[in-house]
């Protein structure tokens, strides 16, 4: 485990001939005399999926077919991407007042090209690249369900994802899992998917306590004892009335319902830190998240079933005491800050309703348990269908077969428009809503999209890239960091000092005249987990650089650095880095790995 860290300029031996100054700012403040604050330049881009009335995906749509609204004021379209599967074959096209980069010229001799497109996988940029989390939930899943949708899951990424797809999964077992972090490697990522067939999957025993609540209140509704149900004997011991039976009905309802928002809060948590961890990622993020149904309202079925049994018994107001509504409106909205949309599956397919069974029917209320079930249906497909539909992606449901709607996901990963615009102000954590027009829509075309995103402040940024980093080795370095351990030495206290020193090129920082030298600013974040998963919050420190004027020749190929030192235990390390240019606007994550005490002795 890490100990500590302290940041600090090491030895003067290490540093030797560095011609620049770090200097560190304990606390972040306003810039110094002369500084000038920068604004970044940053495009937001928000991805359109349009299809046709046939549901096939629409193409060869140009920027001007498209309004994009921000807050419900039209705002210019910066950056334009149509990214097109034709055969096999992977066409861009890029139009728009900006280009980020422009396309090699298209070759007429190339037989592939259609339609002055050209199909090259590496033409694509990095704000499009493709990143799939499979978040597979077992805590609210059964493992026949769960089986089944998994073969068809297995065969989509075999013949559905491209080779450059980076690629992750996760689990709930009730905690979060993180089991493979991105990779490409589709026969690894074959093989965790065939081992979670043999992992328990724990929505059976949920699904047990609501059916024996259900007999157990029916029981003391109509007044019969069981020797194998001592709590219904005693509810219903001595001459308890309807009264009784009434009073026992809300108790069990009441310690059930807490005891399901309970639980899910623990399931929004774990999605809501998978979500986070997907926010260094550049481009596009799909989390495709398989489940049976997760509520809404905690135990909003069994609300209504004691509330018709027992008329005044309960007050259907109480259930907004149980209404998780706000928290995965909360969680799309985070999804689409990271630029991430959901993919949800609801693996129990076609529900039988208890109306088809004698055993499920209630005493003098003929149909009853039907309505009741399909509250359940509705309120545990309802989050799934809410997070898809605000983060522009797909909810399947109602399905044994899964496989056609994947192959509807597949056209989202391969035919889009992406459309970018550059926010008029500062990152202030405001969630923003988005809304995109098809001009000529024709008649039962649709277009989907993410309902909005959060302005992330660069605290937000800074910190979330770098757990990302740490986590799931989601790197990103276009600063070209780098990051070197020195020997470890032991302490008295049986823990290990260890160096690190992170160098950046010259060339890759921006500095500012000023008072005869080049001034910079750098926020450096450093997060470190041991082989137990235990892992530190991000700690900042802040830098400012200073080179005179005449020794900025001597610089220009070299690179600058600066040194840090963490106290830890022996043992194995994951470092994460985010590094910050505040000056540039540009930031860079990273991951290393220090093995404590190996060559200092254990």
């Amino acid at each position: 485990m890490v100990v500590a860290m302290r940041t600090a300029v090491l030895a003067s031996s290490l540093l030797a001939g560095f011609p620049a100054i770090a200097q560190q700012e304990g606390v972040r403040g306003p810039s110094g005399p002369g500084f000038t604050e920068t604004v970044d330049v940053r495009v937001v881009n928000i991805d359109v999926y349009v299809t046709g009335a046939d549901g096939r995906p629409v193409r060869g749509l140009g920027p001007d077919d498209f309004e994009l609204r921000v807050d419900g004021r039209p705002v210019p379209i910066s950056n334009f991407y149509a990214v097109e599967l034709r055969d096999d074959d992977l066409f861009v096209r890029r139009g728009g007042e900006v280009e980020a980069r422009p396309l090699a010229p298209t070759s007429a001799a190339d037989p592939r090209a259609v339609d002055g497109l050209r199909p090259e996988p590496s033409a694509i940029p990095p704000e499009q690249a493709l990143h799939v989390a499979f978040y597979i939930d077992n805590f609210n899943l059964t493992p026949f369900n769960r089986n089944r949708v998994m073969r068809e899951l297995r065969a989509f990424i075999r013949e559905q994802l491209r080779p450059e797809d980076q690629v992750m999964l996760a689990t709930s077992d009730p905690g979060l899992n993180l089991r493979m972090p991105f990779t490409n490697d589709r026969d690894r990522l074959n093989r965790a998917l065939l081992e979670l067939e043999e992992v328990s999957a724990q929505r059976i025993h949920r699904n047990n306590e609501r059916r024996d609540l259900i007999g157990n209140i029916n029981d003391v509704n109509n007044e019969i004892t069981r020797e194998d149900r001592p709590e219904v004997v005693d509810a219903i011991r001595g001459g308890q009335s309807i009264g009784g039976g009434a009073n026992y009905a809300r108790n069990q309802l009441m310690a059930y319902a807490g005891s399901v928002r309970n639980d899910t809060n623990l399931s929004i948590n774990a999605l809501s830190r998978v979500v986070e961890h997907l926010s260094a990622a550049p481009g596009r993020k799909a989390l495709v998240y398989v489940a049976d149904g997760i509520p809404m309202i905690a135990a909003e079925d069994i609300f209504y079933f004691v509330e018709q049994l027992y008329e005044r018994s309960v007050s259907l107001i109480e259930m907004t005491e149980y209404d998780l509504s706000r928290r995965f409106q909360q969680l799309a909205a985070g999804a689409n800050a990271n630029r991430t949309s959901f993919y949800t599956i609801d693996a129990r397919g076609l529900t039988v309703l208890s109306q088809s069974t004698v055993a499920g029917q209630v005493a003098g209320a003929p149909g009853q348990a039907s309505l009741i079930d399909q509250i359940q249906v509705t309120n545990l497909q309802a989050p799934l269908q809410l997070m898809a539909e605000e983060t522009g992606g797909r909810s399947v449901v109602n399905a044994n077969r899964v496989m056609p709607d994947l192959l509807k996901i597949a056209d989202d990963f391969r035919n889009y428009y992406s459309l970018g615009y550059m926010p008029t102000t500062a990152d202030t954590g405001r969630y923003h809503r988005v809304d995109v027009r098809w001009k000529d829509r024709p008649r039962g075309a649709s277009v989907r999209f993410r309902k909005g995103y959060r302005s992330k402040t660069v605290e937000s940024q800074m910190i979330e890239g770098t757990k990302s980093a740490l986590t799931l080795n989601m790197q990103t370095n276009p600063l070209g960091v780098q990051v070197d351990s020195l020997p470890a030495k032991r302490r008295a206290d049986g823990n290990f000092d260890v160096p690190v020193v992170i160098a950046v090129p010259w060339k890759e920082l921006a500095l500012i005249p000023r008072e005869g030298a080049r001034h910079g600013r750098i926020q450096l974040w450093l997060a470190a987990k041991d082989e137990q998963g235990r892992a530190t919050e991000p700690q900042l420190t802040e830098l400012t650089i200073a080179v005179p004027e005449d020794r900025v020749s001597e610089i220009e190929n070299g690179s600058w650095r600066y040194g840090v030192e963490v106290t830890m235990e022996a043992g194995y390390h994951d470092l994460g880095v985010g590094l910050r240019d505040d000056i540039g606007g540009r930031q860079a994550f990273l991951r290393g790995g220090i093995d404590v005490g190996a060559s200092a002795g254990r």
